[in-house]
């Protein structure tokens, strides 16, 4: 099963539309403009080509006819006519000579000029004594090069100024020039007769190129709608997952940046991984895997609202950005409503599946307001919902790769060389007697920036940095340190101490212990090890070896947290355990929940009748403490009695107190008592 983005038309949720099909693509558009603007510099460079011909034909007209009219008239010239303004009687001769002959057919004026440059004769009478405005012209002319430039001319009949090209030729009488002839003419007849001869030419010029557009728009539009059509699908690949039509993790990113934005930067991020995935796909092979993936792909999209957006991550991992549950009730409330969607039952490969998810959430701005952050976030949150079996809200605690966690690795590690690491203790009493029975060793970290911190804020860290090992004999150090000294004080007062995994399927922990009780001189009965029931039963083989060897050189042994695992009483009669210590959760409890009065009660008859001690913890009113002393529990500790106490102030307590109970006499079961 594959969804097409047509059948994942909500799953795909894309952010981008596109365009009407009626409306070119943009590249087509762009050849439209460049190429129009093409076409017009091209006929203006035409124009101005035109022009320039224009120009350059009138000149070479006109440099011609001069070059004949100086002939013709060096026929009736002589060289007086160059010396000096002319007389009145040679300027009425001139007159008749050139009206006759030149002042015709666009000529506008005649005029001679001496080889100084000044004019010896004009038909604009005016002119005749002055000097040659072009004398460049002049020379070039006497040089022996007929030459033309622009000029205008004063027609005497309309009294206005004429646009002409005049023309300058050197007269001869022998081998040497005696003067200059200037020949204007009138400039537009020449131009008109040239553009007659080009403009043709450029008019068909322009229709080819403009029917060479006319044929290439319509072949590049198809061609540009094709790339277009071609790149949206090249897009969507790359920002879409193939097998459910989802956006991608690339995409995902995106969405969250969009979503942030909209909402003003409120927005939970959710990663939703499916657990035990990998057994479908080794079992029913991987074509059924990818089928199942994709039903839930849409069972997601279905799942969640408008406002909330769903993408495939990668394998069977996915993504849900919320603008709507944006505080930690909401989004917990839409992880356990997502997981039931996906739990409800599928058939792949004639098998029906029950698919649980694990969730991670991780909100903005409460925890960061960067999309990428809130990503890695959520995905640590994910991996702690995988322990914990449900949603899980990001904590600074749940990140071990936080720069903030990886300080305190640091920090800690040099608190157990600088003292920092102190224990604090609290009483356990006999229920029958009341007298103080022994302690429990809780660690604290006496941190010089941050105060004292408890157990919960550093052991993951001391955990998950591989110094739990390390802490553990600090503990114990100070723990048979302090038994010695009470011990010596004439308090012969049992020290329990917590250990941990790692502690326990160590085999030198036995050797340890038993170095360390006689070095510090401590009975060993004086020293009990409080194991709880999921660490016991992480390595049952090696776990109950080590207990073995530490049952044998005397020391207790005590089960805690008694009840939250998966442990039976029939498993710890196996093992040389002393006591079971009730889980608080259910100790606090037991007046107002029946049911968890009857646990307690099941387990201090069961435990009795295996001949072990049953320690409560949490014991925090008196109708606590009568209900476990009517029950039989043995020992109970809370704040009911006492907080957690320096070791100072235990001393201090157990000089107020009457008496404590004796270490090594029998400890009364039910039946006997």
């Amino acid at each position: 099963m594959r969804l097409l983005p047509r059948d994942a038309e909500r799953g795909m949720q894309v952010q981008d539309e596109r365009p009407p099909s009626g409306r070119p693509p943009r590249l087509v558009l762009r050849f439209a403009v460049y190429t129009g603007l093409g076409i017009t510099l091209a006929a203006a460079s035409i124009l101005l080509i035109v022009r320039h011909f224009e120009r350059s034909a009138a000149e070479r007209g006109a440099t011609l006819y001069a070059r004949q009219a100086a002939a013709l008239a060096g026929e009736h010239l002589t060289r007086q006519d160059f010396v000096g303004t002319v007389s009145p009687a040679r300027r009425a001769q001139l007159d008749r000579l050139f009206n006759r002959r030149l002042l015709r057919d666009g000529t506008l004026r005649v005029e001679l000029i001496d080889l100084h440059g000044r004019i010896t004769y004009s038909t604009e009478r005016a002119r005749a004594g002055r000097r040659a405005e072009n004398l460049d012209l002049v020379r070039e002319a006497i040089a022996g090069t007929v030459v033309s430039d622009a000029t205008s001319v004063v027609q005497p009949a309309r009294k206005q100024e004429t646009h002409a090209l005049e023309a300058f030729a050197a007269v001869r009488f022998g081998d040497r020039p005696t003067g200059v002839f200037a020949l204007a003419q009138d400039y537009g007849p020449i131009a008109a007769a040239a553009r007659r001869t080009f403009v043709p030419v450029v008019g068909v010029l322009e229709l080819v190129l403009l029917g060479l557009y006319i044929v290439l728009f319509p072949i590049l539009r198809r061609v540009t709608s094709r790339m277009r059509r071609q790149m949206e699908t090249i897009e969507y690949q790359v920002l879409h997952d193939a097998l459910t039509g989802l956006p991608n993790r690339t995409h995902f990113a995106a969405m969250v940046e969009d979503v942030l934005t909209r909402s003003g930067g409120h927005a939970a991020v959710m990663l939703v991984d499916l657990d035990r995935f990998k057994d479908v796909n080794d079992t029913l092979g991987h074509a059924s895997g990818d089928l199942l993936l994709a039903e839930l792909g849409q069972r997601l999209v279905a799942a969640v609202s408008d406002d909330e957006r769903v993408a495939r991550l990668g394998g069977d991992e996915f993504g849900i950005v919320s603008a709507r549950a944006t505080d930690a009730r909401a989004a917990t409330e839409l992880a356990e409503h997502v997981r039931v969607a996906l739990a409800q039952p599928i058939e792949v490969a004639g098998v029906s599946l029950e698919v649980q998810a694990s969730a991670g959430i991780a909100l903005a701005p409460e925890h960061c307001d960067d999309a990428d952050e809130l990503l890695r976030m959520a995905d640590v949150a994910m991996y702690a919902a995988k322990r914990a079996l449900a949603p899980q809200i990001y904590a600074p605690s749940l990140d071990e790769n936080s720069p903030a966690r990886l300080a305190l690795v640091s920090q800690l590690r040099h608190a157990l060389t600088r003292d920092e690491i102190v224990l604090h203790y609290q009483p356990q009493i006999d229920l029958r007697t009341g007298a103080l029975h022994g302690v429990e060793a809780l660690v604290r970290w006496r941190h010089p920036r941050r105060g004292m911190l408890a157990p919960d804020e550093f052991l993951p860290v001391a955990e998950h940095a591989g110094l739990m090992r390390a802490l553990t004999r600090h503990v114990l150090e100070q723990a048979l340190r302090q038994a010695c000294a009470w011990n010596e004080a004439g308090y012969a007062l049992l020290v329990a101490v917590n250990v941990s995994g790692r502690d326990l399927v160590d085999s030198r922990l036995s050797d340890e212990i038993a170095g360390a009780l006689h070095e510090h001189g401590v009975d060993p009965t004086t020293l009990e090890l409080e194991i709880t029931e999921s660490t016991l039963l992480s390595d049952p083989g090696r776990a109950a070896a080590v207990l073995g060897k530490l049952g044998d050189l005397g020391v207790r042994l005590a089960i805690d947290d008694y009840g939250t695992g998966y442990s039976s009483l029939a498993h710890l009669k196996r093992l040389p355990v002393d006591a079971l210590k009730i889980d608080k959760s259910f100790v606090t409890r037991m007046t107002s929940e029946p049911s968890d009065a009857m646990i307690v009660r099941s387990t201090i008859d069961l435990a009795h009748s295996l001949g072990l001690r049953v320690v409560a913890e949490g014991v925090e009113d008196e109708t606590t403490r009568l209900g476990l002393a009517g029950m039989g529990c043995d020992i109970a500790q809370g704040y009911l009695f006492s907080r957690p106490l320096p070791a100072a102030a235990v001393t201090e307590w157990l000089r107020s107190q009457a008496t404590v109970v004796p270490l090594r006499r029998p400890f009364p079961t039910a039946a006997a008592s």
